[in-house]
């Protein structure tokens, strides 16, 4: 099932903490779930005054944007990339307004807006995460990027409402909203009204674990390096049982793949997963399952077998080939645990 979504990401940077001082705008434009399109514009504010604090947060300077249209001469191309498309944004409710202002400082009509915000969406889709800013659900999802670029942020963004789409299995963007129980928001010459429905926070009673949509335990899912940072030192497989989240690695998959091009076997059963869902999550990270070894595979994944007999013959015959420079030589040998360090790396 494919997340077909129309819509258009924006991001504003401002020079100041007034809301029509903009000086960046970045626009993605996306249709049936892909980018396909992205604008920047520069922009002189009027009057061309920065505060400091917002040089330290975006770098934009005054000199940089000093031969810049305002935002009043670049409005009907600005208008004419959006369309009448759904606007998202990141905290929306900032964009939004300094959209509104900027069109009220510049004598601009303001047309009627509808839009929605990736930071409502997800909190209602991953309502165990702990941080839902713009930086730390792009290093969660693996989505790379330099932030308070207004461009780079947008795509980031965008990329943020489609892997909820995704992960909520839904057709289109009025599909995912409605299964995430939020009201799209509204804007124009009347006013500003921002998306609205029920947090999607859940508490739970008695110290019990939450449960997400997906029946997985509510634990956040940790990428390896992130064990440390809780002071752990026991190897990853031993946690992966009750840690590992197939869902969340999937949906980072659809932007990293960090499998593209490999061929993976599988012998023995896996402690994590079943079989297929291992396959499952080969393909979907861009690799390719065999049944069997071959001259073509490059990982060769051992898990438990009874048969320690046959595997330890597979390995030596597999090693054998390697040291003797076969064609098998690319063939890496390695564990579950070394698996998992594979779909998870960050490419």
């Amino acid at each position: 099932m494919d997340f077909a979504a129309d819509f258009t990401a924006i991001d504003f940077e401002t020079a100041s903490h007034q809301p029509d001082s903009a000086c960046q705008l970045g626009a993605v434009v996306v249709r049936n779930g892909q980018l396909v399109d992205q604008f920047m514009w520069m922009i002189r504010p009027q009057p061309l005054h920065f505060s400091k604090s917002n040089i330290r947060i975006h770098g934009i300077t005054p000199a940089q944007v000093r031969e810049e249209p305002t935002f009043g001469e670049i409005w009907s191309d600005i208008c004419d990339k959006l369309g009448d498309d759904c606007l998202v944004a990141h905290n929306a409710s900032f964009d939004i307004k300094v959209l509104l202002a900027c069109l009220r400082t510049h004598g601009q009509s303001i047309p009627e807006l509808h839009f929605t915000c990736t930071r409502a969406i997800a909190r209602r889709t991953w309502p165990h995460h702990r941080r839902y800013g713009l930086k730390p659900l792009s290093n969660w999802l693996g989505i790379r990027f330099q932030h308070h670029d207004a461009l780079e942020d947008s795509i980031a963004c965008a990329k943020i409402l489609i892997a909820a789409g995704i992960d909520r299995e839904a057709t289109s963007l009025d599909h995912l909203e409605k299964s995430l129980k939020l009201k799209r928001g509204k804007a124009g010459s009347w006013g500003y009204q921002g998306p609205s429905g029920k947090s999607g926070k859940r508490s739970t009673r008695n110290g019990s674990k939450p449960t997400s949509q997906n029946g997985t335990s509510g634990l956040p899912f940790l990428f390896p390096n992130q064990l440390a940072d809780r002071g752990k030192s026991v190897p990853i497989a031993a946690e992966l049982e009750c840690e590992i989240d197939l869902q969340r690695i999937l949906v980072r998959g659809e932007f990293v793949r960090p499998l593209h091009g490999k061929r993976i076997a599988l012998v023995g059963k896996l402690r994590c997963m079943s079989e297929s869902d291992a396959e499952n999550l080969t393909t979907r990270l861009g690799g390719t399952w065999q049944a069997n070894v071959d001259q073509q595979t490059d990982y060769l994944v051992m898990g438990v077998t009874k048969n320690t007999s046959a595997r330890n013959n597979l390995v030596d015959d597999t090693r054998g080939m390697q040291a003797n420079g076969d064609k098998n030589s690319a063939v890496q040998v390695v564990n579950e645990e070394e698996f998992l360090n594979l779909v998870m790396s960050r490419g």
